[in-house]
């Protein structure tokens, strides 16, 4: 079983929000407290309180000094500055889990290069002022605590809640989403909500963008827990919360196939000549259309008639309507795109009693699973040595034989595979 993390930002992500969720979730105090200590930061306090926004109870975050005010409650204020290479030779030179340390030192560096972007600096010119205080490292270098604490190995995440308007900080005030939160969400999923304010930071940003590998949808999963890490700020219109879920899936083989993205075509038509329809669907697969095929349909005025179903790639949409339009008799096509589970597919040439034919094995992980011989092989064959194509497509099976199904890296019985 693989345990994967979903983060659901649905009123914006942030630092202290993240470790407040990772807290309510179930990550003990004490043990966040005592890896952090490996850091040899300045003396530190972790306080945490229980708060209800709207119905919702989750975990507010404060880090403190003694003798001091709080670090936290802004992340744009003007806490003291430390470099990046500072940060991650402090990391670095801890005892941390190499996990832990390969991370937070991953966020730094996604956050300043962003920041020196914005900045029209170099990663060692940036001076961290936002990020590089006690408490912001210690949001980050705990998250990454606490995502070994819980084991997870897969991150995802909801499309994440930006917010709008603008926001004042140490360098002026500029719109929400900042410019380096702009430049770290990348390829994720985001919009602008409607609070405005600044739902994300740029540390909220740059976590999801060093955890988060892709934009796909989570798996199908068994979501175990969940936690809610509340933000400083309280709205009226929405809780200002973030929710993570953890859960496990089964990662073996069996149950894990390939993944594309296709588009579905339809047309009913029911005044086109049969033979147009085998001219088209002859010229659709010529084109590299990856199937057709008709479905009898009963249409207005009782009419008999004919669905045209048509699968492409994404990219070959518009060109394959166009084919459409162009041969066939119908008005109009619609479309919807889909998603797939298809097996990996090899193609080898086997050796029979009657000749080589052409193999297609589908592949699930390590196993294939499924194997078919090349039909026009077999016909050829069969016309050819003057044999019943039934009776040859037996033999061959049988010279075939089960190998290939249980191991493809075994040669298999009675053959030798090229």
């Amino acid at each position: 079983m693989k345990k994967v993390l979903y983060f659901d930002p649905f009123n914006g992500i942030s630092g202290d929000m993240v470790l407040g969720a990772l807290i309510d979730l179930g990550v003990p105090l004490d043990y966040l407290n005592g890896q952090l200590s490996k850091l040899g930061l300045e003396e530190f306090e972790i306080a945490t309180r229980q708060v209800e926004r709207q119905g919702l109870f989750g975990v507010d975050v404060t880090v403190s000094q003694p003798g001091g005010d709080s670090s936290r409650h802004h992340e744009h204020g003007h806490p003291p500055a430390r470099g990046f290479e500072q940060i991650r030779q402090l990391i670095e030179a801890s005892q941390l889990h190499p996990w832990v340390k390969q991370t937070s030192v991953a966020v730094f560096r996604r956050l300043g290069e962003a920041e020196a972007k914005v900045h029209r600096s170099s990663l060692h010119e940036v001076h961290f002022h936002e990020v590089g205080a006690l408490d912001s490292i210690v949001d980050i270098v705990g998250a990454a605590i606490g995502f070994h604490y819980l084991g997870v190995e897969d991150f995802y995440t909801a499309p994440v809640n930006l917010g709008h308007g603008t926001v004042t900080f140490s360098h002026g005030t500029w719109p929400v989403p900042a410019p380096a939160t702009a430049e770290l969400m990348g390829d994720l999923p985001a919009y602008p909500g409607s609070v405005a304010a600044e739902m994300t930071t740029p540390t909220g940003a740059a976590i999801l963008a060093v955890l988060v590998r892709s934009a796909e949808h989570a798996p199908a999963a068994r979501w175990t827990q969940s936690g809610f890490g509340a933000g400083d700020r309280e709205f009226d219109q929405v809780p200002n919360m973030l929710r993570i879920m953890l859960g496990e899936y089964d990662s073996q083989p069996s149950l894990q196939a390939e993944e594309d993205d296709v588009v579905l075509l339809e047309a009913n038509i029911d005044d086109m000549d049969a033979e147009l329809f085998g001219h088209f669907l002859d010229k659709a697969l010529q084109e590299s259309a990856l199937d057709v095929f008709y479905t009898p349909v009963t249409m207005k005025k009782s009419r008999p008639g004919v669905m045209l179903s048509l699968l492409c790639r994404p990219a070959e949409k518009d060109r394959f309507m166009g084919l459409i339009l162009e041969e066939t008799t119908t008005l109009g096509v619609r479309f919807s795109p889909l998603k797939r589970r298809i097996l990996s597919r090899e193609v080898r040439t086997v050796q029979t009693r009657h000749g080589p034919v052409r193999v297609k094995l589908g592949r699930m992980g390590d196993r294939t699973v499924n194997l078919a011989p090349e039909f026009d092989d077999l016909r050829r064959l069969a016309e050819e040595k003057g044999i019943p194509l039934k009776g040859l497509r037996q033999q061959v099976m049988e010279d075939i034989g089960e190998e290939p199904a249980k191991s493809p890296s075994r040669a298999p019985r009675k053959n030798h595979v090229d």
